[in-house]
């Protein structure tokens, strides 16, 4: 039910790339691919690349009169989604999984990722806690973008992959930051190409810097603090994606990462204060 391989010379027929691996999506129409392109247009691969992952080719289809898309795959059945807001979370959830699919060696963070000076901080937390919006304070401040969502790390080099999708706001940030033109709003989703940031975008793996597990609080006036290894293990087992596929269930894993990558708490309700301190660790 794929598109074919060789694909992205078709006119709505988009093939993007992740972790090494590739991924066709077959649309429509032009308004579908522009949907497409809106949320993972910086994943597009090069002119001419055909390669496709087994498992990672998917063709959408309009669902007749009404504003849905069904969704076809290589290896599942269909999937009916209401608007474009659930075409794109669909897509980018099959994504997310089938990469953890196809390339189980790699240590998946539920986390933004940035780089300063070369290193990557990977900001990791529970979904609504800021992370995406702290993303973009960083990426304003030049900081450059990996991914503000999904931090796959190659455990053995520690270095982190990218997967620079939009930016994904949920609500509009607070003030000073404030949404750049050409931002699509597609419904209850901000997306943000870094582009419109004057973000660089990372297309090769980075080195790991630190682990910084964000939280907000009114009533902690200290935005940074250094945690040991153990307080780190804890918090990377609560945030990965796939520690089931490593031995342990991801204990050894995220032990390893904690002892070997220092680890902070990071209280982001105060953007400005909170980038200054990442700043201030990776100068440090």
């Amino acid at each position: 039910m794929a598109a074919p391989h060789g694909a992205e010379g078709r006119p709505h027929t988009r093939v993007l790339s992740a972790c090494e691996r590739s991924v066709t999506i077959d649309c429509p129409d032009a308004d579908t691919a522009a949907l497409v392109d809106a949320a993972f247009g910086p994943l597009r691969a090069p002119s001419g690349t055909s390669r496709q992952t087994r498992g990672m080719g998917y063709r959408i289809e309009r669902s007749g009169a009404d504003r849905g898309f069904r969704i076809f795959t290589d290896c599942k059945p269909v999937t009916h989604v209401d608007d474009a807001d659930g075409l794109l979370f669909h897509l980018d959830k099959c994504l997310t999984i089938a990469l953890q699919r196809e390339r189980p060696e790699l240590y998946f963070l539920h986390g933004a990722a940035v780089a300063l000076g070369n290193r990557v901080a990977v900001l990791a937390a529970p979904p609504g806690t800021g992370k995406s919006t702290l993303a973009m304070a960083m990426l304003q401040r030049g900081a450059a973008y990996l991914s503000d969502e999904l931090a796959p790390i190659d455990v053995s080099s520690l270095l982190v992959y990218p997967f620079p999708h939009a930016l994904c706001l949920k609500a509009y940030p607070p003030a000073p930051l404030r949404v750049p033109a050409g931002t699509a709003a597609i419904g209850k989703r901000l997306h943000i190409a870094p582009a419109l940031l004057g973000a660089a975008v990372s297309d090769t793996p980075l080195p790991l810097g630190a682990f910084l597990f964000v939280h907000r609080s009114s009533q902690v006036s200290v935005t940074s603090r250094r945690i040991s290894a153990a307080a780190g293990a804890a918090h990377l087992l609560a945030n990965s994606l796939n520690a089931l596929a490593h031995q342990d269930d991801g204990l050894a894993v995220a032990v390893g990462l904690a002892r070997r990558v220092p680890s902070f708490e990071l209280n982001a309700s105060n953007l400005d204060a909170a980038c200054a301190d990442v700043d201030a660790i990776f100068t440090a």
